[in-house]
């Protein structure tokens, strides 16, 4: 079942391309074009956006294995290829440079209410700005990229740091 649509996906792309590239009208896809236009069908879009942000990340030296579809459908976030090693630091640049290309995807789950997750989010900024950190507060909108530069931009190896994030994530629960 699962190389029957890596197969359908594949021919369904292949076809794209060869569209894109073969006429000269304005309203036929190409491959600048956003996930959203490129096919009508959300496994084929959250497909493209990955495999755009794994392509733009291997062109910036960082080794990832092509995208994964499970069995229901869900794309699945990008994995390094084995051996690959690299530091948040040198992760850092390159995301920033790709992270367009999967701006709002869920990986290997339907996106449902975020709520409670931006709550708990702002509480925590809230919590280390008090605690003299400047971080900007998430919004529904921004809350996967806040996300990702917390982690990437929060200094973990402060043992201050550390232990305001402890007193402010426990506070939460």
């Amino acid at each position: 079942m699962r190389k029957n649509t890596h197969i359908l996906i594949l021919s369904i792309m292949i076809g794209l391309l060869l569209a894109a590239c073969g006429s000269a009208a304005d309203d036929v896809p190409s491959l600048e074009a956003t996930p959203s236009t490129i096919a009508e069908g959300k496994i084929l879009d959250d497909e493209a956006a990955v495999m755009a942000f794994v392509q733009c990340m291997r062109d910036e030296g960082i080794e990832f294995k092509d995208p994964v579809v499970d069995s229901d459908g869900n794309v699945q976030e990008p994995e390094f290829v084995e051996g690959f090693t690299v530091t948040r630091e040198e992760l850092a640049a390159p995301y920033a440079v790709c992270s367009h290309h999967i701006d709002g995807l869920t990986f290997g789950r339907e996106r449902g209410d975020i709520s409670a997750r931006v709550d708990q989010m702002v509480k925590l900024a809230i919590c280390l700005n008090e605690k003299g950190h400047d971080l900007d507060e998430p919004t529904a909108e921004t809350i996967e990229q806040w996300g990702v530069n917390f982690r990437l931009g929060f200094d973990w190896d402060d043992p201050d740091a550390m232990e305001a994030y402890e007193d402010c994530s426990s506070a939460e629960e």
